[in-house]
């Protein structure tokens, strides 16, 4: 697809270089695709204002070099949260800012029972706003892919979290957290759908 740009945001930790997302900047840029890949400010140690704050300026980035051009995202993990505080805090009134957005894993979170590997900060992003408007306002489409046995959340839990987005959520079975320990380092699927060679369901990596 021509006069394409992609927006790829991390989790908390950021990513190593085995990860899908360092993978598919990769590959998008090989194909000479225009990739954003912004790191969050101390992702070992995520603050919601400053994490809110890089996002807003990368996308006014995006809108200046790329005023035309289709904005596709790829949110995983905690990147995920950040989108959907960033999209509430826009408002139903926004403007369009992405053609489609794919939320990959994002975490469930109990803010007084964080999960025990979780970082330092993580809890304030929780829990996240629920507003559709806001979500439809800043995206054409947006998608949540969640697994049956992710570690950070229950298909079932995820499967609320979508209903109260108001946004579809596709199954990735057995994809765990969908990065690397569950063998989430390449993913050939998310690439080709970022290329318009493949659609939605997602397809595991195999």
């Amino acid at each position: 697809m021509a006069n394409e740009v992609f927006l790829i945001l991390h989790g908390w930790g950021g990513n190593k270089p085995a990860h899908w997302q360092e993978h598919l900047v990769q590959k998008l840029t090989e194909a000479g695709k225009q990739v954003f890949y912004p790191k969050m400010p101390e992702p070992t140690a995520p603050n919601l204002e400053a994490w809110q704050e890089a996002l807003g300026t990368v996308l006014a980035t995006i809108a200046q070099e790329a005023p035309d051009a289709k904005l596709t995202v790829l949110a995983h993990s905690l990147g995920c949260i950040n989108w959907i505080h960033f999209a509430d805090r826009s408002g139903a009134g926004a403007p369009l800012i992405a053609d489609r957005v794919l939320l990959v894993a994002p975490p469930y979170v109990m803010p007084e029972a964080p999960p025990l590997d979780a970082p330092p900060g993580v809890t304030g992003f929780f829990p996240p706003p629920f507003n559709p408007p806001t979500l439809k306002a800043v995206a054409r489409e947006t998608t949540l892919v969640a697994t049956d046995t992710d570690d950070y959340a229950t298909f079932d839990q995820s499967t609320g979290v979508a209903a109260k987005l108001d946004v579809p959520i596709q199954l990735l079975k057995g994809g765990g957290h969908i990065s690397p320990y569950y063998g989430y380092g390449e993913w050939p699927w998310v690439f080709a759908w970022c290329v318009g060679e493949a659609e939605l369901p997602p397809q595991p990596n195999k």
